[in-house]
């Protein structure tokens, strides 16, 4: 019976964890101010396993990125890859999947690589309709200084669907 129960927590574990993901993300890209620059760019995201399109756009100054289903990227490493190809990855708006749960008063969305915190701009009418368990949002992530990106951002909730 033990064998049984612990076959179920691992196979509901591992389902949530295949789950849990970015799903899209438009990065703000700062210092690109050439055609070059960004087809550059573009070609280096382009290499990156787990997007299904890349797009990037000098006049908005945005790389527009959609992930494959039951990708493995992290916000970090698309930001990290922005930062390896010269320029400076600013705010972002990303659609994630992901488990909510509340650690010490504060909302918390896992994806299994990375934790998005609920930030205080988030509005009210969207923070009551938060309950702990799977849900998928559209949120801004703050700006994080390029030599100081972690695994842990803060998220302003703009869409739970």
């Amino acid at each position: 019976m033990k064998r049984i129960a612990l076959i179920i927590v691992v196979m509901v574990v591992g389902s949530f964890s295949s789950n849990a993901q970015i799903q899209k993300i438009n990065q703000e890209v700062f210092g690109m101010d050439c055609a070059p620059c960004a087809y550059g760019l573009e070609r280096g995201l382009k290499k990156m396993d787990g997007l299904e399109s890349v797009k990037v756009s000098l006049n908005d100054g945005k790389a527009y990125l959609e992930l494959a289903k039951n990708n493995n990227l992290s916000l970090r490493q698309i930001q990290e890859e922005v930062k390896k190809n010269g320029f400076s990855a600013k705010k972002a708006e990303i659609a994630i999947n992901g488990k909510l749960v509340e650690q010490d008063g504060t909302y918390i969305i896992q994806t299994g690589k990375e934790n998005f915190a609920i930030a205080d701009e988030t509005s009210n009418s969207l923070r009551s309709r938060l309950k702990p368990g799977v849900l998928t949002v559209k949120g801004i992530v703050q700006d994080e200084e390029d030599d100081n990106l972690t695994n842990n951002w803060k998220l302003k909730i703009i869409q739970i669907y």
